[in-house]
C-alpha cells in the first residue's frame, strides 16, 4: 500500500492514480482520493499545487513529442537556473516552467501546422428536375465540436470528423436527418411531426428532447443516450416491414434521461443499459440536496432517484435501521453511491438500467 501521506508535489504528479483522478474519469480514483483528503487534510496545499500543474499540463494543444518538450523544458530550467542563482526555485516551480513552455510550443504549432478549417456546408439538389427543396449536408471540418442548425430550430452538435444530412425544409409528416459520426441533437418539440434520425441500419425517432447518436461507420455499434425527454429507437429493418404492412408492430426499445441502448449492428440486437455518467435531471424549480444528516436510507435512495431518474432497488426490510451522515455535492451518481454503501456496510452493481443494493442491514 502506497504511503501519500509522506508525497511531495513532484510524488503526486508522477502518481498513476492521482493522475487519474485529476483527468476526472474514473470514479474509482475519485472516490478514494476525496477520501483521502478528508483524512489528511494537512495535504491539501500539496495536492492543490500538483493538481494545479497537471492540469496546466493536459490541456495544452500541443502535438510535439515528449522529447522535444523535455529539450526545450531544459533549456528554460537551465536559463532561469543560471539568471537567478540566489533565489529558491522549488521543484514545482520548475514544473510551471514546463507548462508555461508547453503552451508557448503547443500555441505555435497550432497556429502553424493545423489551420482553422471552418465546416463544410453543401447544397444539392435532390434530383435533376426539383430543387426547391434542396439536400443540405454539413461535414465538420474542424479540429473541436461544430453546431449545426436544421430547418425547424433545432440543433446537431457533430464531433470532428462527423457528417449531418437533411432537407432545406421540413415537410410532410416527419422530420428526417441523416448522421454519420457522432452528434448531440437538441430537438424542437413538435408532436405533428415527429424527429427521425438514421444512422448505421439504427432508427431514433423523438417528438422533441436531447440526446447523443453514436455511429461511425468503421464501429460495429451504433449507442444512442438520451439526456433529457423520451427517445424510441429500432431498427432500419423494422422500419421497412412496417411500411410494406401497416398492421406490423414495430419492435423498439424506449428510453428515459440517464440510459442508453447499444445497437450491435450485425445481429440487430439492442442492450439497454446506464450511460456511463448520469447527470442530474433539469427542473426548473427544485435544486437537489445531497447532504444528509442521519438521514434514514429509504429517503437517501429516494433523492438520488427523484435527481437522477434512476431505480435503486434494495431491500427495505433488511436496511430499515440504516442512515447515512455525509455532505455530498458535486460528486457523480455512482461516486455518491459509493460513499453511501460503505457507510452502510453494502455494495451496489447495475443491472442494465437500474441499481441494486445489497447489505446486511445495520444494527
Amino acid at each position: 500500500m502506497i504511503d501519500y501521506s509522506k508525497f511531495e508535489v513532484e510524488d503526486f504528479i508522477t502518481d498513476e492514480s492521482f493522475g487519474e483522478w485529476v483527468k476526472g474519469e474514473s470514479d474509482k480514483h475519485t472516490a478514494f482520493w476525496e477520501f483521502w483528503l478528508e483524512a489528511h487534510s494537512e495535504k491539501k496545499e500539496i495536492v492543490k499545487q500538483a493538481r494545479q500543474l497537471l492540469e496546466a499540463l493536459k490541456n495544452q494543444p500541443t502535438a510535439i513529442n515528449d522529447d522535444e518538450i523535455s529539450i526545450e523544458v531544459a533549456k528554460v530550467v537551465s536559463q532561469v537556473e543560471e539568471e537567478q542563482p540566489r533565489l529558491f526555485f522549488p521543484w514545482w516551480g520548475k514544473v510551471a516552467a514546463a507548462a508555461v513552455v508547453a503552451l508557448g510550443i503547443g500555441i505555435w504549432f497550432w497556429s502553424t501546422f493545423v489551420p482553422n478549417t471552418p465546416a463544410m456546408v453543401a447544397t444539392l439538389p435532390l434530383n435533376s428536375t426539383t430543387t426547391k427543396n434542396a439536400k443540405v449536408e454539413v461535414i465538420n471540418n474542424t479540429n473541436s465540436d461544430y453546431t449545426a442548425s436544421l430547418p425547424d430550430g433545432s440543433t446537431v452538435v457533430l464531433k470532428k470528423g462527423s457528417k449531418v444530412s437533411f432537407i432545406e425544409k421540413f415537410v410532410g409528416d416527419k422530420r428526417e436527418v441523416f448522421l454519420t459520426g457522432e452528434g448531440f441533437f437538441n430537438v424542437v418539440r413538435n408532436p405533428a411531426q415527429p424527429f427521425y434520425v438514421y444512422a448505421n441500419g439504427l432508427v431514433t425517432r423523438v417528438l422533441g428532447t436531447s440526446f447523443t447518436v453514436r455511429a461511425y461507420a468503421k464501429d460495429k455499434e451504433v449507442i444512442v443516450a438520451v439526456k433529457t425527454g423520451k427517445v424510441m429507437v429500432y431498427s432500419l429493418s423494422e422500419l421497412k416491414k412496417s411500411e410494406q404492412n401497416a398492421n406490423y408492430q414495430v419492435q423498439s426499445l424506449y428510453l428515459t434521461p440517464n440510459q442508453q441502448a447499444t445497437f450491435e449492428r450485425e445481429m440487430e440486437k439492442f442492450n439497454k443499459a446506464l450511460v456511463d455518467k448520469p447527470t442530474i435531471l433539469t427542473k426548473p424549480v427544485e435544486t437537489p440536496n445531497f447532504t444528509f444528516e442521519n438521514t434514514p436510507i429509504a429517503e437517501v435512495f429516494q433523492r438520488l432517484k427523484t435527481a437522477y431518474g434512476v431505480d435503486i432497488v434494495y431491500d427495505a426490510e433488511v436496511m430499515k435501521n440504516c442512515s447515512v451522515t455525509a455532505p455530498l455535492g458535486d460528486e457523480s451518481l455512482f461516486t455518491k453511491l459509493t460513499i453511501i454503501c460503505k457507510t452502510i456496510g453494502a455494495r451496489y452493481e447495475i443491472v442494465e438500467t437500474e441499481i441494486v443494493v445489497s447489505g446486511r442491514g445495520c444494527p
